[in-house]
């Protein structure tokens, strides 16, 4: 593999560590390791977590496992991380007030690439493009592989034969890139998240436009001014223009001024510029807010050559991600949906936007809110939900908003199903989608529906 070597040579030179053995970590190690680059390794947990424990890299450095000192990094003139560490964390603070270089695996990865990237990051949707997008471009005889926030790690695949890698990106992994060029950038939507490891939700969402910054095309959501190419300039830490070219998508009923992309929910045709490219009624998915993914995939693939028309087909045969208003089962004509990936409020808005056709949405909510407002869901619920059942640490949050005669509050999601099974009637849909993290009560999202789906499964038919 013919890497970019300026990084590498000084890594070599310099003393290195690395900072949390998670999935990123021990990718960033196998690495570092194939390029004789031996860093000292750190995880705050006293037993490294279970992917890593006994893990032969491991026996080839130096590991340091427990709480950090204040000045545990001064030392070293790197410390890579892995993105779920919080860089508010004091050992994370005072090495780079000394002068330390401090990075995640994105950043490392794009100071070594020398292969077309195309990026995508937003509050809502980029796990969905991404993998739509990576279907697409193989479909269409491109070939691409998904990594990053989606996927695998990013150094992973980085020796692939691709013609693109597709690499969702968080904004944690965005906090410490500089250096990501892609052949386009593409911000899907902000909305409020991660608020507990941000000072305000403006810094989250120039958090995200972190993408533009190397992009040579901008791709943003027309319908979101939050999402408008711009930069963070680091000499004076506030955003300008884009010097990207700008490609808008977005809803509209005719041509608007900058909207490449549209899509007209009246018609439910997909648009490039005044030019109708499909029908998305007969596209595998639905919703408006799939339509949407739509532009973004086609605007995406565009940006590195691909004939959109022609290929239509081609990109109506995603059938969409696991755990992302799957439907599970149909039991006495009630529909249950596992949405769990829906990790924040507008994840939860729009799948109960694109589900509800009356107030017919039995609503399972609840977990780790990550400092987010749930009353920000008042409103879809006051228009399309029937009943909020709500479990987790936050649940007490809808006690605020939701009336008391429709909210029921439980402690296990076996308890969640049954109650909300027990209030379903004929063509209610009897919805999972949490608007938090799940790290609460499970291991992970995927922890979270499979309690879901075997609660469902367990079901007896009542008809």
């Amino acid at each position: 593999m013919l890497y970019k070597a300026q990084i590498l040579d000084q890594l070599k030179q310099h003393k290195v560590a690395l900072f949390g053995l998670g999935i990123t970590g021990m990718s960033m190690l196998r690495f570092l390791l194939s390029q004789n680059i031996s860093p000292d390794v750190f995880d705050t947990q006293q037993v490294p977590p279970e992917h890593a424990q006994q893990h032969e890299l491991l026996g080839q450095v130096t590991t340091y496992f427990g709480p950090l000192a204040n000045d545990q990094f001064e030392q070293y003139d790197y410390v890579l991380i892995s993105p779920g560490i919080s860089l508010s964390l004091p050992a994370i603070v005072q090495a780079k007030a000394k002068g330390v270089q401090v990075f995640c695996d994105i950043e490392l990865f794009a100071q070594v690439n020398t292969k077309p990237v195309l990026a995508v990051t937003g509050s809502n949707g980029k796990s969905t493009v991404v993998a739509w997008l990576t279907d697409f471009l193989n479909r269409v005889g491109k070939k691409a592989v998904v990594c990053g926030n989606f996927g695998v790690p990013v150094l992973d695949v980085i020796n692939e034969d691709v013609d693109a890698f597709v690499i969702e990106l968080s904004s944690f992994q965005l906090d410490t890139t500089e250096s990501l060029v892609c052949e386009a950038g593409c911000v899907l939507n902000v909305s409020p998240d991660h608020l507990d490891r941000y000072d305000s939700f403006a810094d989250y969402a120039q958090s995200k436009r972190k993408i533009y910054q190397h992009a040579k095309t901008a791709i943003f959501n027309g319908d979101d001014e939050l999402t408008t190419p711009r930069v963070l300039q680091p000499s004076n830490d506030v955003d300008t223009d884009s010097a990207a070219p700008h490609v808008a998508f977005g809803i509209g009923t005719e041509v608007k001024p900058g909207l490449l992309w549209r899509y007209n929910p009246k018609n439910q045709f997909l648009y490039h510029s005044n030019n109708v490219i499909a029908d998305f009624s007969t596209f595998a998915l639905s919703g408006h807010h799939n339509a949407l993914n739509a532009l973004a995939v086609m605007a995406l693939a565009n940006a590195i050559g691909v004939e959109i028309e022609n290929n239509i087909a081609h990109l109506a045969e995603f059938s969409g991600l696991t755990h992302r208003c799957q439907h599970v089962r149909t039991l006495n004509n009630v529909a249950f949906i596992d949405d769990s990936k829906a990790t924040n409020i507008a994840s939860c808005q729009a799948a109960i936007g694109g589900l509800a056709t009356k107030k017919n949405i039995i609503l399972i909510a609840g977990g780790d809110a990550k400092g987010a407002d749930l009353s920000e869901l008042n409103e879809v619920i006051v228009n399309h939900v029937k009943a909020v059942v709500a479990l987790g640490k936050d649940k007490d949050q809808f006690v605020n908003f939701v009336a008391p005669e429709k909210l029921h509050l439980v402690t296990s999601m076996k308890a969640a199903v049954d109650v909300a099974n027990s209030l379903a009637v004929s063509q209610d849909v009897v919805l999972l989608s949490p608007a938090c993290a799940s790290i609460d009560m499970f291991r992970n999202y995927q922890a979270r529906a499979a309690a879901f789906i075997d609660a469902v499964t367990q079901l007896g038919d009542q008809s």
